[in-house]
Order: structure tokens, then sequence, then C-alpha cells
């Protein structure tokens, strides 16, 4: 038998190769640890690819408007008081006014008019003097458009005062009220009357809202 094994070797001098051995418990863990990171690392990038097409969809790519015209800018939004309540709480100051004086500036870095106004008649508040300058969006030239006021004309003007001491209209439709024939007369989107108490001190009549 042994004569017999040595012929079969020399015959054959390739030794037998031994059977695979399974993966051990701690190997198989790690491929599956393995496993684990590279679907995370997949779940990952599929994530962040959806996050940039959502992205470029709701707000669209650089010069994504139109015809390749620039994608135009979200229109700003204000607040809408549908109480005469809200409306003059809002207010820190309710006066008659005057305008003198109108100017562009874009120091804020938008464009608005600042409108110097002779204070009248106080319907609420301390005004901070019988000069008051108001900032608004100017017409046109901002979402929303603000209004169109008149030198020499008076209006009723509702004011907010900001940190830094500068008074703004309360919103762009109902921050002012035009005065004819001794009534206050609402701009084209506001539907909200000023009280009876306000209007009085005002020196105005207390009539329903008139356009």
């Amino acid at each position: 038998m042994i004569r017999v094994k040595s012929l079969m070797q020399q015959a054959n001098p390739v030794p037998e190769t031994a059977p695979e051995e399974p993966a051990r418990p701690s190997e198989r863990r790690r491929m599956r640890r393995r496993g684990l990171v590279l679907s995370g690392s997949v779940a990952a990038l599929a994530v962040a690819v959806a996050a940039v097409v959502t992205l470029v969809t709701v707000f669209g790519s650089p010069g994504g408007g139109s015809g390749g015209r620039p994608a135009e800018p979200p229109a700003a939004d204000e607040p809408y008081y549908v109480t005469t309540g809200d409306l003059e709480r809002h207010a820190d100051v309710v006066v008659r006014a005057r305008v003198v004086a109108t100017r562009e500036t874009d120091e804020d870095g938008f464009a608005e008019t600042i409108a110097t106004v002779s204070v009248v008649a106080t319907g609420k508040g301390k005004p901070p003097g019988r000069t008051i300058h108001a900032s608004y969006p100017s017409p046109g030239a901002a979402l929303p458009s603000g209004p169109e006021l008149t030198v020499r004309h008076e209006y009723v003007l509702l004011l907010a005062r900001m940190d830094d001491g500068k008074y703004v209209l309360v919103n762009t439709t109902q921050g002012y009220y035009g005065i004819e024939a001794g009534h206050a007369k609402a701009g084209p989107d506001n539907d909200v009357a000023l009280s009876d108490g306000v209007l009085k001190a005002l020196g105005l009549t207390p009539l329903r809202l008139t356009r």
C-alpha cells in the first residue's frame, strides 16, 4: 500500500487541495457590517440627490426662468388684519398727517420711499415729534408694492416703530387711508374701517367705510 501511494504521488505531483474552510462567525459578522456600511452610503447618496432635485424643482436653477430668463424672486408676505381691533392694535402710532416730501432710497437693500410728514392730529400713541419720517416699499419697485402718497395731501397713517427707531406702515394696504370730505377712505384692497374713537380723535367723521 505504501508503494502504491508513492507511485500515485509521482504520477500526480499536484498536492490535493484541502476543502475550503467555512467563514467563521466573526468573519461573517464583519462581512455583514461592511455590507451595511455600503448600503448606508448608497442610501445617503440617494437622499442627497433627491434633495438637490427637490431644490432645483422648487426654486429653479440659476437662470432657470421660462425662456432662459432668470427665475423671479418670491413675493414677500405681509400681515393683513381682518378686524379694526387687530389693525389698530398693531400700530404704535396712528396720525393724521400731511405729506411734505418724499425720497427714494435702497439703503436697506430694497427700493423704498421715505415720506416726511407733518402731524396734524393723533389718534393713538405718541408721535416722536411734529414731523415723522415714514418708510414703505416704493410703488412698483418691490413686492408687495407700496402706496403712492402725494405731496401736500393728507392721510391717516398707521405706523409701527422698529427697533432702530424707524417708523414704517403696518402694511402696504392698511397702513394708510386717504382723506376726502372729512372721511377716511381705505385703499382698494382694504375692507377694514377705523374705529369711531380714532376717527374722532383725528377730527374725521366716524361714518361707515367709504371708498
